[in-house]
């Protein structure tokens, strides 16, 4: 079977597209790509989380990046309107409140308001009494993350 010259320019043009439609598709690489975003539905807790614990993590979170924030002196975040609700998140079921719970609660408030218009001469004293606040707290109800807390002090 004899091919046409017309037929031969048709494979040879598929043939082609055909390679350099590889070649584009290997030189695309992770960051030539557009991400996809999706939700964080996992939850460290196999029984779900209360929102206070929730809550817990999110200001683990900005204490933390606080502490970069001290070392690299950066000026602190604001202070996270959604840490009011320290006050009226639910806790775990089955566990209660302390009746010192309030007081610990608005003393932390206090310390992150006052770490997040601190000056730079106060930022690390400002800093360790938001996670001494931390600490007060956890040490009297829900010890588990005192070890945790202990490590972001930071230390002159």
């Amino acid at each position: 079977m004899k091919l046409s010259d017309k037929m031969k320019s048709k494979i040879l043009i598929a043939g082609i597209t055909l390679f350099v439609g590889i070649m584009i598709f290997q030189t695309i690489s992770p960051e030539n790509t557009i991400p996809t975003a999706l939700a964080d539905t996992t939850d460290v807790n196999p029984n779900g989380s209360s929102e206070l614990s929730k809550l817990m993590r999110d200001m683990q979170k900005y204490t933390n990046d606080a502490k970069l924030d001290v070392k690299s002196g950066k000026m602190p975040a604001m202070y996270p309107k959604d840490f009011d609700k320290i006050h009226t998140a639910k806790i775990t079921e089955g566990v209660s409140k302390s009746d010192y719970y309030k007081q610990f609660a608005d003393l932390y408030v206090m310390a992150v308001k006052s770490y997040a218009t601190s000056t730079p001469e106060t930022r690390v004293e400002t800093y360790n009494n938001m996670v001494s606040s931390c600490l007060a707290c956890h040490s009297q109800h829900c010890p588990g993350p005192v070890p945790a807390i202990r490590k972001m002090t930071i230390v002159d």
